[in-house]
């Protein structure tokens, strides 16, 4: 009985001792996630890139002209034309053209050109760009054929 007694009380002192390391985990837990999201952010200070040429041209018929360059090597340019628009209800549109070119954090050039156009949308190229694979040779067949074939749904309007 005494031997029970004793065995019992030594679980009861196990579990309490438990609970009590958990709590005290749970609190630590807290206490850090609390330091971490309330913590003061570091200022980082940089000195400003120094602009080393800027244009910006606004022309009496409605195009404009800006170019600029930093003294780290990061120029940008463009060029906007009021052109007529094929929308009756835009009589005009502004079509742009430019570009940007800068270093890359890996040292390698990055030249990017664009133009952007009532019909053609925004289109830029350059090395940095990604491009699609080409298309593997059997799927080009598959694609080739199914175009030789009828539509399914000619007829198939909306009633």
């Amino acid at each position: 009985m005494i031997m029970t007694l004793i065995v019992v009380l030594v679980l009861v002192l196990v579990v309490v001792v438990v609970v009590v390391v958990v709590c005290i985990i749970i609190i630590l837990a807290s206490a850090l996630c609390l330091a971490l999201t309330t913590a003061v952010p570091q200022q980082v200070t940089k000195e400003p890139i120094a602009i080393v040429s800027y244009n910006n041209e606004i022309r009496p018929e409605g195009g404009y002209q800006w170019s600029y360059e930093t003294a780290n090597g990061i120029k940008a340019d463009e060029i906007g034309t009021l052109v007529k628009s094929n929308d009756p209800e835009n009589g005009e549109v502004i079509e742009a053209e430019g570009g940007y070119s800068y270093t890359g954090p890996e040292g390698v050039p990055v030249n990017i050109r664009y133009i952007a156009t009532a019909n053609g949308g925004f289109v830029a190229t350059g090395d940095a760009i990604p491009v699609a694979p080409p298309i593997p040779e059997a799927i080009q067949r598959a694609l080739d054929y199914l175009a030789t074939l009828p539509s399914t749904t000619e007829g198939r309007g909306r009633r």
